[in-house]
């Protein structure tokens, strides 16, 4: 028979990979979208338009992905790392991107 305090940590670690699955892995998908989107447009030469509507299609394999791997990984900190570490990358490019971006 399980414990009180074993039943709360399994409800504790399923709550997290939920709450990373769906706003981690949609924070993830949108910063790295983000990038994706400058990065064809500087490196592609692509149209903004035709870069944001390709990478925005794109995204939703991404954040599909994201989210059945959050449930499959056996470890939820490790979820955590690299969503994080998703979200510090797209973000990053994108703020470093956007000053090549801006049209006088």
């Amino acid at each position: 028979m399980k414990t009180a305090a074993v039943r709360r940590t399994g409800r504790g670690t399923l709550m997290l990979r939920v709450v990373a699955a769906i706003g981690g892995g949609y924070a993830c998908t949108a910063a790295l979208a983000s990038a994706s989107a400058q990065l064809l447009v500087l490196a592609g030469g692509m149209a903004r338009s035709e870069a944001v509507i390709l990478v925005a299609m794109l995204g939703f394999f991404l954040y599909l992905a994201l989210l059945l791997w959050s449930f499959t990984e056996a470890s939820v900190w490790r979820v955590w790392a690299w969503l994080s570490v998703g979200i510090v990358i797209g973000v990053g490019l994108s703020y470093g991107l956007a000053l090549s971006l801006v049209e006088y």
